[in-house]
């Protein structure tokens, strides 16, 4: 197995560990966000001694944390070379994104039923703006999975949100290449939340479940093409309001 680059070993530098919570989920969801924000690319190799080494954690807990993103597809194992970062699934990211697509559907619709007080979500939508204003891609992908996780709690169905959550891995390193790479892409996913959040306080159900079907959906513009991306096409919509 070729040796960690220099930037590699830099992305130890960022990690945190909270003795007391378990070691096992923190690892995952560190090395699931290097992955998908791009620390880790397509093709890093992923040394589980060399890594274990580094965040200073046994080897058990990283062993755990490493099955878990082998089994969502983030992480594949070579002959003759060992576990590596998968490269983008076209397969897995659109059968995750038409999984995500009708459960969190029927969360705007169960949420459109329950009533909304809007301001509730007021906080989420000031950060989002924030970051929308400053194309801060990076704050801007937390809040927007806070807020997707906050649509599911509020409907009263939080599990709702974790399951999508280990399904969707594909789908996030698609959402923040796009949002890295197209000036304002973040804007665009700040507008559709309003919109999803207007049809909801209105209790409209069926509008909320189509305006969230498209904003899902629309990781699927821009598609893997040898090693490439094709260009959006679709427009940055008008701020309705």
């Amino acid at each position: 197995m070729k040796a960690l680059t220099r930037d590699t070993e830099d992305l130890f530098s960022t990690w945190q560990v909270n003795p007391s919570l378990p070691i096992a989920p923190q690892a995952y969801e560190f090395l699931r966000q290097c992955i998908v924000d791009n620390t880790l690319p397509p093709g890093a190799p992923i040394s589980e001694g060399i890594f274990a080494a580094q965040l200073k954690i046994s080897r058990t807990p990283l062993r755990t944390a490493m099955q878990q993103l082998a089994g969502e597809g983030l992480i594949v194992t070579r002959p003759q070379v060992g576990s590596v970062v998968a490269m983008l699934d076209t397969e897995r990211l659109e059968e995750a994104v038409f999984m995500r697509s009708v459960l969190e559907e029927a969360v705007v619709r169960r949420l459109a039923e329950r009533g909304l007080d809007r301001q509730v979500l007021a906080k989420s939508f000031a950060v989002q703006k924030l970051a929308a204003d400053a194309d801060d891609y990076a704050t801007f992908f937390q809040e927007d999975e806070q807020f997707h996780a906050k649509l599911a709690v509020l409907a009263g169905v939080p599990n709702t949100w974790r399951l999508v959550h280990s399904v969707k891995g594909h789908v996030d390193r698609q959402r923040f290449r796009m949002m890295s790479g197209i000036p304002y892409r973040s804007m665009r996913a700040y507008r559709d939340h309003l919109k999803i959040v207007r049809r909801i306080a209105a209790g409209d159900g069926d509008g909320a479940a189509l305006e969230m079907r498209k904003h899902v959906h629309s990781v699927l513009e821009l598609v893997p093409d040898n090693g490439t991306l094709l260009q959006l096409q679709a427009q940055l919509p008008a701020d309705d309001g």
